[in-house]
């Protein structure tokens, strides 16, 4: 009886172990085409850092600063990321990331962000359609894509360049 509850006790931490990396391979995966974005996507307005905001805690949070810690925008400014848990705490960033479980608050981001500039990413897919101007999702062959929406950028007056529009899934 021991045995069985050893064994099984060491086949779920497997697991679990399984499951948190291929979640943490995802988000570098995101972190990935994260950094593509800000390389092809014009912005209008130029700040002396590019902020990245994550909003919701997120595994995300901690993967940006990996990346900042070790690259710069193209034109060679440093990316600052800051989390935040409360769209209260929302500030100017040229991009922000917006966590699974705060996806249910777009409506109040969108209010925040109305007349910015901000290249609002969703984690969670479909969220294009209510106001983000890119979502990730998972693929039928089990990669990482994501969706693009022409008229929230156009309302954004953000350009992005057609080396990523060729990998998107374009929605209006």
């Amino acid at each position: 009886m021991r045995s069985k509850l050893k064994t099984t006790g060491l086949l779920l931490m497997l697991f679990i172990g399984m499951a948190a990396q291929a979640q943490s391979v995802d988000y570098k995966a995101q972190v990935l085409f994260m950094y593509n974005f800000i390389k092809y996507t014009n912005w209008p307005s130029q700040a002396d850092n590019f902020r990245v905001m994550v909003y919701g805690n997120s595994p995300m949070s901690s993967e940006l600063k990996k990346l900042a810690a070790v690259k710069k925008t193209p034109n060679g400014k440093s990316i600052v990321v800051t989390e935040v848990t409360d769209a209260k705490d929302l500030t100017d960033c040229e991009m922000l990331y917006v966590a699974d479980v705060k996806s249910k608050d777009l409506e109040e981001i969108l209010s925040w962000a109305k007349d910015k500039p901000v290249l609002i990413i969703a984690q969670r897919d479909g969220l294009v359609k209510k106001g983000a101007c890119i979502n990730f999702f998972i693929q039928d062959d089990d990669r990482l894509g994501f969706t693009v929406s022409m008229k929230n950028l156009e309302a954004r007056r953000l350009k992005i360049g057609s080396e990523l529009m060729g990998l998107a899934e374009v929605a209006n």
